[in-house]
C-alpha cells in the first residue's frame, strides 16, 4: 500500500513507518501499539477480543494479560485528547475502533522492524518502576523492596504530568537482566526507575536510579539511608524521600533532553516544557517567551490542563509586575485560563496548585482557592511545588501561621530548586505579617542571597528592616537601583485588589518606615522588571 496511509477523522496512519499524522503533528507508534491499532481498524467498528489482540501484537508469545492495557494506554496517549474516542473499551469483551475510516483498503502487514526507542507521548514522559534488587539472603529485604516499589508506583501515579506504568507489567522484568533500552521498547516508556535495597544491621540503604531508556544512561540517582524500625513507617519515609527527589529530577531531565534536541514544531508537551524552562526567572521577556510556547501547546491541544494552568500563572505574574498596559484585561484572561485548567484536571496537584495561586492573588473565589491547595497537598504532599503554592495561598489569605509550615516543607523537599527564592521570600513575608520582623529580616537575607535578581525578595527584606526599626538605607538604595521608579503609591495601586489585607498593610508600612519614596521620581526609569514567582 502507498504511504498515503489509512485515513480516519483528522488522522492518517502510515503503516510502513508506524506513524500517525495530523497536520504538522507526527507521532511514531511502537510496533505493538501499531499492530493493535491496525487490528482494530481492520475490524471496522466490530469488537476485537483481548486474546485476538494479544495474538496479533505478540505473535503467539505467552504474555500476561496486563501487557495489553499498557499498549492500549500508549496508543490512546498518541491520539491525545481523542484517544478514548478512537480506541474504545467494551467492558468484558475487548476493544473497538471508534474512528470514521475515510479510505477503505485491503488488509496491510506492518514491516517487521521495531522503533529505535520507547514510544513517545504527546502528554509527558512515561515511566516504569522496576522491581528493586536486594543484596544478601535476608527474606525481609525482598519484602521491604517489593513494598517500596508498590508504594512508589502508587505515589508517583498521583503526579499527573507523567505516565506511570502499572505494577504487573513492570514486575514482568523481575530476575531478568535486560538493557534499559530494551525495557523501554518492550514497555513503551521513556524512563525506568531501578533500585537496590541493602540491610546493614539496624539500617537500610536504598539506592535509586532514574534511567533514560533512549540513551541508556542514568538521568538522576540518589541514596537513601534509614534506620530499620517499624517496616511500614520505614517504607513511608523512604517513598516520601524518593518521590520528593525524583519528580524534580525527572522534570529537569526532560527539560535538558529538549534543550539538546531543539525542534521547530514541538508537540504539546514539548512546548509546555520549553515554557517551563523559560519561567526561571520570570522577567518581562521570559514571560513573553513562555506564553509563546504555551500558545503553541494549546494550539495542538486546547484542553491541555498543565499548559492552561501555566499560562494562567504567567498572566497573573504579568499583572503582579504591571507588565501589560491593561492589567484588568490580563487578569481576566488569567482567570479564564485558570477556570479552563480546573475544568480539565480537578485531581492534578500541579494544576490545582497553580490555579489556587491565580485565584487567591487575583481575589477570585478565595474559599475555593484554599480548598484547591489543600487538595493539591493531599494528592502530592512530597512536592515542593504544591507546598510552596499552599504557603503563598495562605499568606495571601492572611493566614501566615498556616503558610509557614508549607513554605518550610517546600525548602526541605527541593533546596536546589532554581525557584527556591520563592518560598524564602514567602517566609520573610509570613513572619512579617505574623509580627516577627526580626525573624523576617533573617529570612529576607536568605532570600536575597538565594535569588539576588528577585525584586520581590528585596522588597520583602526592606519592609522587614523597616518594621524591625533597623537601618535600611543600604537596602533601600540597592532596591531603588534595581527599580528606580518604585514608590509606595504605585505599589498600593498595583495591589489594590488586596487593599484590606494584613499582608499589604504590613509591607507598605515597613517600606514607608525604611524610607521608600511615597511618589515616583519623574526622571526615574526602571532598569530591571521583576523576576521569579511569588
Amino acid at each position: 500500500m502507498s504511504e498515503d496511509g489509512i485515513r480516519f477523522g483528522r488522522w492518517r496512519l502510515l503503516p510502513r513507518t508506524r506513524t500517525l499524522v495530523a497536520g504538522d503533528e507526527r507521532v511514531v507508534l511502537g510496533g505493538r501499539a501499531a499492530d493493535i491499532l491496525l487490528a482494530l481498524i481492520e475490524a471496522d467498528g466490530a469488537v476485537v477480543d483481548k486474546d485476538a489482540l494479544i495474538r496479533r501484537a505478540w505473535a503467539g508469545r505467552t504474555v500476561e494479560e496486563g501487557n495489553l492495557p499498557v499498549q492500549i494506554a500508549a496508543l490512546r496517549r498518541a491520539f491525545g485528547a481523542e484517544g478514548a474516542e478512537i480506541v474504545i473499551t467494551v467492558p468484558g469483551r475487548g476493544y473497538r475502533f471508534g474512528g470514521a475510516r475515510l479510505a477503505p483498503s485491503a488488509p496491510i502487514q506492518l514491516a517487521a522492524v521495531r522503533p529505535a526507542g520507547p514510544e513517545p507521548s504527546t502528554r509527558g514522559p512515561s515511566l516504569a518502576v522496576l522491581p528493586f534488587r536486594t543484596t544478601g539472603s535476608d527474606a525481609d529485604q525482598t519484602h521491604i523492596a517489593d513494598g517500596l516499589v508498590e508504594d512508589l508506583i502508587t505515589a508517583l501515579s498521583r503526579i499527573r504530568w507523567f505516565f506511570v506504568l502499572a505494577r504487573n507489567s513492570a514486575f514482568s522484568f523481575r530476575e531478568r537482566d535486560v538493557p534499559a533500552s530494551e525495557i523501554g521498547r518492550e514497555l513503551g516508556v521513556r524512563y525506568v526507575v531501578t533500585g537496590t535495597v541493602r540491610r546493614a544491621g539496624e539500617r537500610v540503604r536504598v539506592n535509586v536510579d532514574l534511567v533514560d531508556t533512549a540513551e541508556g544512561v542514568p538521568a538522576w540517582s540518589e541514596r537513601f539511608d534509614h534506620t530499620l524500625d517499624e517496616v511500614f513507617a520505614l517504607q513511608d519515609r523512604i517513598v516520601g524521600s524518593i518521590v520528593a527527589a525524583l519528580e524534580p529530577g525527572l522534570r529537569r531531565a526532560e527539560i535538558e533532553r529538549l534543550r539538546r534536541r531543539p525542534t521547530e514544531l514541538p508537540r504539546a508537551y514539548e512546548a509546555y516544557l520549553r515554557a517551563v524552562a523559560c519561567m526561571h526567572p520570570l522577567t518581562r521577556d521570559n514571560c513573553a517567551a513562555a506564553l509563546g510556547f504555551l500558545d503553541q501547546a494549546l494550539a495542538i491541544d486546547r484542553d491541555f490542563a498543565l499548559a492552561l494552568a501555566a499560562a494562567a500563572y504567567c498572566r497573573m505574574w504579568r499583572v503582579s509586575q504591571a507588565f501589560p498596559d491593561d492589567t484588568e484585561a490580563e487578569a481576566a484572561a488569567a482567570i479564564r485560563l485558570a477556570e479552563a485548567a480546573l475544568a480539565q484536571a480537578r485531581d492534578d496537584p500541579q494544576v490545582l496548585a497553580q490555579v489556587a495561586i491565580v485565584f487567591v492573588y487575583l481575589v477570585h473565589r478565595l474559599d475555593v482557592a484554599l480548598l484547591l491547595v489543600k487538595r493539591a497537598v493531599e494528592l502530592h504532599p512530597n512536592s515542593a511545588t504544591t507546598r510552596s503554592s499552599a504557603g503563598w495561598a495562605y499568606l495571601y489569605a492572611d493566614e501566615p501561621e498556616e503558610a509557614i509550615p508549607h513554605l518550610e516543607e517546600a525548602l526541605r523537599l527541593d533546596p536546589l530548586d532554581p525557584g527556591a527564592g520563592e518560598p524564602l521570600t514567602g517566609m520573610c513575608y509570613a513572619h512579617l505579617v505574623a509580627g516577627r520582623p526580626q525573624i523576617a529580616v533573617r529570612w529576607g537575607e536568605r532570600a536575597i542571597a538565594g535569588s539576588p535578581e528577585r525584586l520581590s525578595a528585596h522588597r520583602a527584606y526592606v519592609a522587614a528592616l523597616g518594621m524591625a526599626n533597623l537601618s535600611a538605607e543600604a537596602a533601600v538604595t540597592h532596591l531603588m537601583t534595581l527599580d528606580p521608579a518604585f514608590n509606595l503609591a504605585d505599589y498600593r495601586h498595583l495591589h489594590s485588589r488586596r487593599a484590606t489585607t494584613r499582608l499589604l498593610a504590613a509591607v507598605v508600612e515597613g517600606l514607608r518606615r525604611a524610607g521608600v519614596p511615597e511618589r515616583p521620581n519623574p526622571s526615574a526609569k526602571p532598569t530591571l522588571r521583576i523576576v521569579r514567582g511569588g
